[in-house]
């Protein structure tokens, strides 16, 4: 066992100890911004045009992070990054407007985009890649274990707080700067730097067959995933109320539970990777994520609703840390960045649309048909995951070619 830990190599461990205190940072900011919201004035329709604007801010950062990605190392993007998602936490507190609360989480939303593409494919090329699955498992458990941690220490620590509900949201966003500062500490050490920049590195790289395929691939699957699982991160409690006669109360216990259950997915995926191999096992957690939503759209009890709502969260993160792996499987090392930039940007931007198609059917109380499309995105897109094919490089000859073309 000491052995196995001994070869993971030092910078590995600093990217997973950031990724714990990034996900501690989101979780504790996430648990209070709409009530700190509510308190500056700023009602739940401004706070949906806040969300709007940062989830395209985060969409649209991409094509900067592509950009840059070709003259500078990934260790000055992965530094650029964290500054330019700690650094707007310090005015968390402040911000009185839809205006400034649309700037600041932009920021922070491009910021967190940035440290998911550059920080995986850092952590990821540091590893072999039998391994990637494994390693993108733990960074999930370490985010959502986070996660646990922050939701547990807001509910803690706020009836111990003597104050006003303002200056308790206050010391909250606070604290998760804090929070985001330990991760930029550590992410300096995270940030070994390996494959040089594209614009350099490419010519050493080769001609890799199928990568425009597995790009288009790659953007389906992403994209259709997190238009799928959107239904349940954001419209879960709304779902609950429109089925069955609960109180809001009983809705935020079922639905604290959801981060341990997701924490059991994201263990169980290398495993089922170790005995079927990723591709299959990604057909596997897809069928089962549509057959459960298939179930949901019966009049079911609501013990059963519930265990098929935690089974969905469970296949999600069994299916995340595979579709990280496929994001770096299918492409030579000087487009990975590329590769899971564009994971990272799709599986937001299938969310943010999907989110607008569900809000509308859910207005018109048409919930089965919002779980019959998440169905179908879930199946389309765990389907897409398997035409990305692992990277080859081109036949010599085929590549002397191609130079020759060029000449």
């Amino acid at each position: 066992m000491r052995g196995k830990f001994a070869a993971v190599p030092r910078p590995v461990y600093f990217y997973l100890a950031a990724s714990f205190f990034m996900g501690l940072a989101n979780t504790i900011f996430d648990v209070v911004f709409n009530f700190y919201l509510a308190e500056r004035g700023i009602s739940e329709g401004d706070a949906g045009v806040i969300y709007a604007i940062a989830t395209g801010a985060m969409a649209v950062a991409v094509i900067p992070l592509l950009l840059l990605g070709r003259y500078v190392s990934q260790r000055t993007l992965l530094i650029g990054a964290s500054l330019l998602y700690t650094l707007p936490f310090a005015g968390l507190p402040f911000v009185s407007s839809v205006a400034s609360a649309s700037v600041v989480l932009s920021l922070i939303l491009a910021g967190m985009l940035g440290l998911l593409s550059v920080g995986n494919a850092i952590a990821g090329a540091q590893v072999p890649e039998s391994g990637r699955t494994r390693l993108f498992s733990t960074f999930f458990i370490c985010y959502l274990g986070a996660g646990v941690i922050g939701s547990a220490l807001v509910s803690g620590v706020s009836g111990l707080l003597d104050t006003s509900d303002l200056e308790k949201y206050r010391f909250f966003l606070l604290l998760s700067f804090l929070a985001a500062c330990v991760m930029l500490v550590l992410r300096f050490p995270s940030a070994r730097s390996l494959p040089r920049p594209a614009a350099r590195a490419s010519h050493e790289q080769g001609e890799v067959t199928g990568e425009k395929r597995n790009f288009a691939a790659l953007f389906v699957a992403a994209g259709f995933l997190g238009a799928s699982i959107a239904l349940f991160f954001r419209f879960a409690n709304v779902l609950f109320s429109q089925i069955y006669d609960i109180s809001v109360s009983d809705i935020s216990l079922i639905l604290g539970t959801d981060k341990i259950v997701s924490i059991f997915g994201a263990i169980f995926a290398p495993v089922l990777v170790k005995r079927f191999s990723l591709r299959p096992s990604a057909v596997i957690f897809g069928i089962l994520a549509v057959l459960g939503l298939v179930l949901q759209t019966l009049t079911v009890p609501l013990a059963v609703f519930i265990v098929l709502y935690l089974l969905r969260l469970l296949f999600n993160y069994c299916l995340m840390p595979l579709l990280d792996t496929v994001a770096m499987s299918g492409f030579a090392p000087a487009r990975q960045i590329v590769s899971i930039a564009l994971r990272q940007s799709s599986f937001y931007l299938g969310g943010a649309v999907a989110a607008a198609v569900y809000g509308e059917l859910l207005d018109g109380g048409r919930w089965q048909a919002a779980l019959w499309i998440s169905a179908a995105c879930a199946l389309v897109g765990s389907l897409a995951m398997t035409f990305v094919r692992n990277a080859e490089r081109a036949p010599s000859g085929e590549r002397e070619g191609k130079v020759l073309e060029r000449a």
